[in-house]
């Protein structure tokens, strides 16, 4: 492990758990200090999903309590829009961002898309990461309400905004992101869609690479 390198905390999507981050990880282990915590709301035996400063306020408590200053924090959907709270509300806490997927404003209509795929989905597809069809239900109704309007201008890290080529819908996020947030550059990624972090895990962990290092 690089001794000066900055710990990076890597936040999964609704639907997702901290594995899906396995494919990243490993590439990635022994180069600096990895954490793929739950996101704070979205951990199945969390009552409830959170609003966004909530969830970012508990994230902070958690790195404080691992003895964290200063970290890199790469999230994918829901995750990205907590980092981007966190990097908002803790500026101390963020060194580098990377927003993958993620929105200024989740859009309803695709969010009903979403909820219509999820009511068709067998519940064996998501057994792997141990989130039920009705909680993810839940993780995609209370988005309806999530905002980053506020924040964004508030967030100085050096961020990088990052979707997937075949995410059409999540291109129009990230456009905005990049337009939200001073001095954000953009990376498409080929072959990927909104999952990068699953569809292209090679790719994104070169990103990542090339970003934080």
């Amino acid at each position: 492990m690089t001794a000066t390198a900055t710990p990076l905390v890597l936040l999964h999507a609704p639907g997702q758990a901290p594995m899906a981050w396995e494919d990243v990880v490993v590439p990635l282990y022994g180069s600096r200090r990895l954490l793929t915590p739950w996101v704070p709301g979205l951990k199945p035996t969390d009552r409830r999903p959170l609003p966004l400063p909530d969830a970012a306020a508990a994230l902070d408590q958690q790195l404080m309590l691992e003895g964290l200053q200063a970290v890199d924090v790469c999230g994918v959907g829901l995750g990205a829009m907590v980092a981007a709270q966190l990097a908002a509300d803790h500026p101390d806490r963020v060194r580098r961002l990377v927003l993958v997927g993620g929105q200024v404003r989740p859009s309803r209509t695709a969010l009903r898309l979403q909820a219509g795929m999820v009511r068709l989905m067998p519940q064996s597809r998501l057994a792997d990461s141990g989130v039920s069809k009705d909680r993810l239900l839940e993780a995609l109704a209370a988005a309806r309400d999530l905002d980053l309007s506020a924040a964004l201008p508030r967030v100085v890290a050096p961020t990088l905004v990052v979707v997937g080529a075949r995410d059409r819908a999540g291109q129009l996020g990230a456009r905005a992101l990049e337009q939200a947030i001073a001095g954000a550059r953009l990376r498409v990624v080929e072959g990927a869609g909104p999952m990068v972090n699953e569809d292209a895990p090679a790719a994104l962990v070169q990103v990542l690479r090339d970003f934080l290092d």
